[in-house]
C-alpha cells in the first residue's frame, strides 16, 4: 500500500540549498470522487472540499500511511501535526474525452507523498467517467414527436385489464374478514369441545341441540 520511500536531494526552489527528499509511491484501492459539471470544476479548491466531505476517509488514509511507515520516521507523528504541513497537486491520468459530456464522475486516486522542505506533499491523479444517467430535465426533446390520442389505440387483440371498482374491492375485504371470523370460531369450538371430552367424556349431540333450544327461546 504504502513502498519504502525513495531517497534523493533536490535544490530548494528558495534558498537553491540542496535538501533531502522522501518520495514514497502510494497504491490505495479506496479513491474520492465528486460530481463535475464542467472543466472549471476541476481544481485543487474542489478536491479540498472533498477530503472535507470525506474527513473520515482522509483521516484513515493518513492515520494508515503513519502506521505503516512509522520505521522511517525519527518520532512519531500524528493526523493532525501532518494535516498542518498538507499540499495537495493534482494531475489527469489521460486526456479527457469528455470534455463537451458533462457532467461526469471525478475518481481521485493519491498516488504519492512526498516530504521536503518541511511540507507533505500528496499527489493526485484523476479520472473522469462518464455519468450513466443524464439530467433528466436537461433532455433534448423530439419535436417530431406526436401526442397520442388512447381512442385511437386498436382494440382487437388486445389485453385488457379490468379493475374492481372501490365498493366491491372493499365489500370482498369484509367477505374474507367474515370467512376468517368463521374459522376462528370453528378452531374455537373444537377447541373446547376437546377441553369438554377430556375431562368429562363425549358430549352427545342431544345434549348441544337442547342447549341450543333452551338459549334461542331465551
Amino acid at each position: 500500500m504504502f513502498k519504502a520511500p525513495q531517497y534523493a536531494k533536490i535544490a530548494n526552489p528558495k534558498t537553491g540549498v540542496l535538501e533531502p527528499c522522501y518520495t514514497f509511491n502510494v497504491e490505495y484501492n479506496h479513491s474520492l470522487t465528486f460530481v463535475a459539471n464542467a472543466h472549471n470544476d476541476i481544481s485543487l479548491q474542489m478536491l479540498q472540499k472533498t477530503i472535507l466531505d470525506n474527513i473520515q476517509w482522509w483521516n484513515t488514509f493518513i492515520g494508515t500511511f503513519l502506521e505503516s511507515s512509522t520505521k522511517f520516521f525519527s518520532k512519531p507523528y500524528t493526523v493532525e501535526a501532518i494535516n498542518k504541513i498538507t499540499k495537495h497537486t493534482m494531475d489527469t491520468t489521460t486526456l479527457s474525452t469528455t470534455q463537451d459530456q458533462f457532467p461526469v464522475n471525478v475518481l481521485l486516486v493519491p498516488k504519492s507523498i512526498q516530504i521536503f522542505g518541511g511540507v507533505f506533499t500528496i499527489h493526485w491523479i484523476y479520472n473522469m467517467e462518464q455519468m450513466i444517467i443524464p439530467d433528466l430535465d436537461n433532455l433534448p426533446v423530439d419535436e417530431k414527436i406526436e401526442e397520442l390520442n388512447i381512442d385511437e389505440l386498436p382494440v382487437e387483440n388486445m389485453d385488457v385489464l379490468e379493475i374492481d371498482s372501490p365498493a366491491k374491492y372493499y365489500d370482498k375485504q369484509r367477505v374474507k374478514e367474515a370467512r376468517l371470523k368463521a374459522k376462528l370460531a370453528v378452531y374455537k369450538a373444537q377447541r373446547q369441545i376437546a377441553e369438554y371430552s377430556e375431562k368429562y367424556g363425549e358430549i352427545s349431540d342431544s345434549d348441544t341441540e337442547s342447549e341450543y333450544t333452551s338459549d334461542e327461546k331465551e
